[in-house]
């Protein structure tokens, strides 16, 4: 492509991975918007050692989120205002828009790193696979809900995967400044969540793994200088030397932390100590299978539920789809990318679900990293189907055939966005459809992460009349997010005095805090709700009057539904059925071909 066509293509990329996520986001943590003022605060008032906030340690979002704050508050009453009101509710309170304008800069940085990622995954493989990724990457809704939260788990995973594809494409092309650069994002990564040290080990890993390969390579050559000296010539070359250049790269970006200028040992082994603590210590509230887990760790079959059921189909069939490739038929289709490398993008999730795996806190977003990287492995498998659909129509003479495989793996792409779209905005309501969606996934793993389902509720509660003059009872951790875009008194807990009583299915899966809403739901759950929000059919949020006018007309919101779950089944039965009939085209073939160059 020209290089117009590829500026084009990526200006579009980022406009609509940047709207996806910055338009009225529903942002349930409060705390990372409170550091990010603090953080500016200290840098104003130089006090660099306060620029520590937390052991994660945060840093880059700190500084991102804190930076739009500061650009929305300088453009106040001026037109550039307008770059920011865009995407925030009318209605919003003032804690929602800084909470809006916070999300808003990090989706300005993570809709410049997925860019960043094609441009990365077009240099290791080819634009195929590039566009691929993007499409996955831009319309994937466990993503897509992550990164419209003001946190450090969307940042960190993207910088961790653009890392390591940085340094496949150094180790594949032998060019040093790629390896740099892996190490420079990784120390990035590193400021934003200490869990991105799995970088060191996986950095290690593949080395060894491009080491070995060589080594295998020029064993049998003979070596006048001998095997030994030879081997250690090696080990300094393709071990020592770019271990010791990529981890140089690893630190530099700390320098830039005001921290690390006044107390780096204090705030290093602080940093650490803390953060192997909230490893050892877990969630107080935690749902699986049908069981509450109170201070305890679920079972080790968490994070694999947790995986599949936020997983589209697509990602879920491609990614199975490229182990299959790989596995047991690969000499059928080009392959998208070398087998190293396809085993390395393994190992990046594998491994690091195994690192998380083994913590007593676990949580359905820590292994966002993971969610992403088997985001490029289900791209590899679809570019694999593609190739091997264009194999098997090798001999087709018509149009039709020659475009047919784009045409797949467009309306591939276009599937998998349905499903995030149709919960817009709140898209990480959305769980496997292939799996049963909301109604199974309800059931095992714990929903409503990011309050999904409460801006039609805000929405109702500032119709009313005088709405700063209400008050709504509602269940922790729904109050922050009530606070961002309702005026009128939040209240943790249900009380007689509430005017509206809210119930969401996050609190209750996980029965946090039963005392403060069980008689409240005794009293109100059999009658009919003021506001319900439905994802397939299971209500995610549900608003009651405490007096309720008896002509009141409900607002039922429903999104999703069970026909999706019998579209994707379909979808995948027909997939499959193109695979096996692909595959044994292709054998055909090639047995002809075999008995054709034997005669």
């Amino acid at each position: 492509m020209s290089r117009r066509s590829v500026v084009a293509m990526m200006v579009g990329l980022f406009l609509v991975a940047f709207f996806l996520r910055a338009y009225r986001p529903i942002s349930r943590p409060h705390q990372w918007l409170t550091r990010a003022e603090e953080f500016y605060e200290a840098l104003d008032k130089q006090k660099w050692s306060s620029t520590y906030q937390m052991a994660h340690p945060g840093v880059t979002t700190m500084a991102i989120s804190g930076l739009a704050l500061r650009l929305y508050h300088a453009s106040a009453g001026t037109p550039a205002e307008a770059l920011f009101n865009w995407a925030i509710p009318p209605y919003a309170t003032d804690y929602g828009r800084r909470m809006a304008v916070g999300v808003m800069g990090l989706s300005f940085v993570i809709s410049g790193l997925i860019v960043a990622i094609t441009l990365a995954v077009r240099r290791l493989s080819n634009w195929t696979l590039a566009l691929l990724v993007a499409g996955l990457f831009v319309f994937d809704p466990f993503y897509l809900g992550q990164s419209r939260s003001l946190h450090v788990d969307a940042l960190v995973g993207l910088l961790m995967l653009l890392s390591a594809l940085l340094l496949l494409i150094s180790l594949q092309e032998g060019r040093r400044h790629y390896l740099l650069l892996s190490g420079l994002v990784g120390g990035f990564a590193l400021l934003t969540k200490t869990p991105s040290l799995f970088l060191i080990p996986y950095t290690a890993l593949t080395l060894l793994a491009h080491f070995l390969t060589d080594l295998r390579a020029g064993w049998n050559l003979d070596r006048p200088e001998g095997r030994a000296r030879w081997l250690a010539g090696e080990a300094g070359r393709g071990l020592l030397l770019p271990g010791v250049l990529w981890a140089v790269m690893l630190v530099l970006p700390f320098a830039l932390w005001p921290a690390m200028w006044v107390h780096p040992i204090r705030v290093l082994g602080n940093m650490f100590t803390k953060s192997n603590q909230y490893r050892l210590t877990p969630h107080q509230y935690r749902f699986f299978a049908g069981q509450f887990y109170i201070g305890q760790t679920p079972s080790l079959l968490y994070y694999p539920a947790v995986l599949a059921f936020d997983s589209t189909f697509v990602t879920l069939i491609f990614g199975l789809m490229a182990l299959g490739h790989y596995l047991l038929w690969p000499r059928r289709g080009r392959l998208p990318v070398k087998p190293l490398l396809f085993w390395l993008l393994v190992a990046f999730p594998f491994f690091f679900t195994l690192q998380m795996g083994i913590s007593a806190k676990q949580s359905g977003r820590y292994v966002t990293p993971t969610q992403v990287g088997l985001s490029v492995i289900a791209a590899v498998g679809l570019n694999g189907f593609v190739n091997l659909l264009q194999e098997a129509f090798a001999d087709g003479k018509t149009r039709l055939a020659k475009s047919l495989p784009a045409v797949v793996a467009g309306l591939v792409i276009a599937l998998h966005a349905l499903v995030a779209l149709i919960h817009m905005p709140d898209y990480g309501a959305h769980h496997n459809y292939l799996l049963g969606g909301n109604r199974v996934a309800t059931r095992v793993i714990d929903a409503g992460g990011q309050n999904e389902g409460f801006m039609p509720v805000a929405a109702f509660l500032n119709r009313q009349a005088d709405p700063e003059s209400l008050s709504v009872g509602v269940i922790r951790p729904v109050n922050r997010t009530t606070a961002q875009y309702f005026t009128g008194e939040v209240t943790i807990g249900m009380k007689a005095a509430n005017d509206y009583h809210l119930f969401n299915i996050g609190s209750m899966q996980r029965h946090i805090s039963p005392n403060k809403w069980e008689a409240a739901l005794r009293a109100y759950g059999d009658g009919p709700a003021q506001v319900v929000v439905t994802y397939d059919g299971v209500p995610y949020m549900r608003l009651y009057a405490t007096r309720p006018d008896e002509s009141f007309r409900q607002i039922v919101v429903r999104r999703g539904g069970t026909g999706f779950v019998w579209m994707a089944r379909a979808c995948t039965a027909a997939l499959l059925g193109a695979l096996l009939w692909s595959l044994a085209r292709t054998a055909r073939g090639r047995s002809l071909l075999s008995a054709s160059s034997g005669s």
